[in-house]
């Protein structure tokens, strides 16, 4: 084998190795993303769940306001009548 040769040999065999390191290296990288958005994702999942019984939790204390607020119109008539009464008017 010449000199030229091994030389070639030699920047080859090196070049490979730095482009398996580099591809290693870069397959842990996106291995370590995927695990982040992956646990992001479940956070997400949560957060809508979570969104979403506030949701419900948030439209069944609507309606019961809602309730009171008719009633109030409902009574208001009477307990301006009975202070009245009370007051002795």
């Amino acid at each position: 084998m010449t000199e030229l040769e091994r030389m070639l040999k030699d920047t080859l065999t090196r070049m490979e190795q730095d482009s398996s390191a580099k591809l290693t290296s870069q397959g842990e990288a996106l291995e370590e993303q995927q695990r982040v958005l992956t646990a992001q994702n479940q956070a997400l999942r949560q957060l809508q769940e979570e969104n979403s019984r506030i949701r419900a939790d948030l439209q069944g204390l609507t309606q019961r306001l809602e309730g009171l607020a008719g009633l109030y119109r409902n009574l208001e008539p009477l307990l301006s009548r009975l202070n009245a009464i009370l007051n002795g008017k």
